[in-house]
């Protein structure tokens, strides 16, 4: 797990766009389904989510991992305000699912 941390940031896409700038990544590709993956890379597909929308993270990337043949990562961005352990609910479910999701944590 890669931590990373992103200071006067406003929004989720603003984020992504410094994230996925810095991962030399293609920023909204269009996927054949005319969906559009946050941030594609050389090896993977991600989709960025906050961390309480953790859930629709793991649909959305395993979505663009089949729809682009790369591998599904999340680009979990943990708020500022955030008291519950979302990081934990989301590696326990890639766990006990056996499911290939990278993850990337960065701090708001």
């Amino acid at each position: 797990m890669l931590i990373f941390s992103f200071q006067l940031v406003a929004s989720e896409k603003e984020i992504n766009e410094q994230w996925c700038n810095a991962a030399n990544g293609q920023i909204e590709f269009r996927t054949k389904y005319g969906t559009y993956v946050d941030c594609l890379t050389s090896t993977y597909a991600i989709e960025t989510e906050y961390d309480y929308n953790w859930k629709e993270g793991v649909g959305q990337s395993l979505h663009y991992a089949e729809a682009t043949g790369k591998s599904a990562a999340i680009l979990f961005i943990v708020r500022k305000e955030t008291k519950k352990d979302y990081l934990d609910e989301l590696k326990k479910t890639i766990k006990f699912h056996n499911l290939k999701i990278k993850i990337f944590v960065i701090n708001e």
